[in-house]
C-alpha cells in the first residue's frame, strides 16, 4: 500500500506517517505536487540495498568475470554497489 502528501501535510502527521512506514507502506512526500521524498522502514531500505548489490554484482561479474569480488568480500569491506543508469 502507499499513500502521498504535500509536505505541508506531513509536518502536522509525521508521527502517524512514520508509524505507517515502519508497518511497510511506502509514504511519498510531495512538493509542488512532484514527489521529493518516500518514506519506508529500515528494513525495507536495507533488504532494497541487498538487492541493489546483489544485482550490480551479478552485473559486474556479467561484464567482467575476472574482476568479480565475491560479495561477501563487498559486503565486508563496506562498499556501496555503483548503478549506472
Amino acid at each position: 500500500m502507499s499513500a502521498s502528501y504535500p509536505i505541508a501535510d506531513a509536518r502536522g502527521r509525521l508521527g502517524e506517517l512514520v508509524r505507517r512506514a515502519a508497518q511497510r507502506e511506502h509514504i511519498t512526500l510531495t512538493d509542488q505536487g512532484a514527489p521529493v521524498a518516500v518514506l519506508v522502514s529500515p528494513a525495507e531500505l536495507a533488504g532494497l540495498r541487498d538487492a541493489l548489490a546483489v544485482a550490480c554484482l551479478e552485473r559486474d561479474r556479467a561484464l567482467n568475470p575476472a574482476a568479480a569480488v565475491p560479495f561477501e568480500t563487498g559486503r565486508a569491506g563496506g562498499k556501496e554497489p555503483s548503478v549506472a543508469m
